[in-house]
């Protein structure tokens, strides 16, 4: 699997020769070293990809110290690439006896695919939930009622569709309550009021008991 330089994986630390070349084209291209001499940046990095560090980490190792202070300025026109990597680096050596243990930890290619197979996989668009019969015949019908022009007709039709919702809501065997239908049940729920057409007095009428004759 060929990767663009611009595309490496900052974590991964390279194993082949071709993942090398572009792990060294990777980091000279993040650095801004256009200028440098990738053969002996190669030579010199060999050593720090076969002791797990990964592009990343070298990038950190070339602003901080193991101590995380500062490496001190960037690097100069004046300066080669190489020589100021390798005097950089100088700081992460264990008391000269070996390399020190790189500041991120480094996955392998094969690894690093694996992760992003599996988060592609995770992060996929799922396929919906076909539509029963009910729904394709609703929708069939609200796209035959969309593309309608006449607006009189969109709301005919609309007032039917509601109409035949009501009256699935009925029960079996009893017919649609009329306007006067509703007049009478409010007149049974609330008391009429009489009102004297000689002073205008408004009464309310009040059910009383009658009186039993002994």
């Amino acid at each position: 699997m060929q990767i663009e330089p611009n595309r490496w994986p900052g974590r991964v630390v390279p194993s082949t020769g071709s993942d090398v070349d572009v792990a060294v084209e990777s980091l000279c291209v993040r650095a801004s070293w256009a200028d440098a001499d990738r053969r002996w940046v190669r030579r010199l990095l060999e050593p720090w990809f076969r002791a797990g560090w990964s592009v990343d980490a070298l990038l950190v190792a070339i602003d901080k110290k193991p101590d995380g202070t500062s490496q001190g300025r960037p690097r100069s026109r004046a300066q080669v690439a190489h020589e100021f990597l390798r005097a950089r680096l100088r700081t992460w050596t264990a008391d000269g006896a070996g390399l020190a243990k790189p500041p991120l930890t480094g996955i392998s290619l094969g690894e690093w695919y694996r992760v992003n197979r599996r988060n592609a996989a995770l992060n996929a668009p799922r396929r919906g939930v076909g539509l029963t019969a009910q729904g394709r015949q609703a929708q069939a019908e609200t796209r035959a009622l969309a593309h309608r022009r006449d607006p009189v007709e969109r709301s005919r039709e609309k007032g039917r569709r509601r109409q035949e919702v009501l009256d699935s809501l009925l029960v079996p065997g009893q017919e649609v309550p009329s306007f006067a239908d509703s007049w009478r049940l409010v007149a049974e729920l609330i008391p009429v009021q009489r009102v004297c057409s000689a002073c205008g007095h408004v009464r309310n009428e009040v059910s009383r008991q009658a009186h039993r004759v002994a």
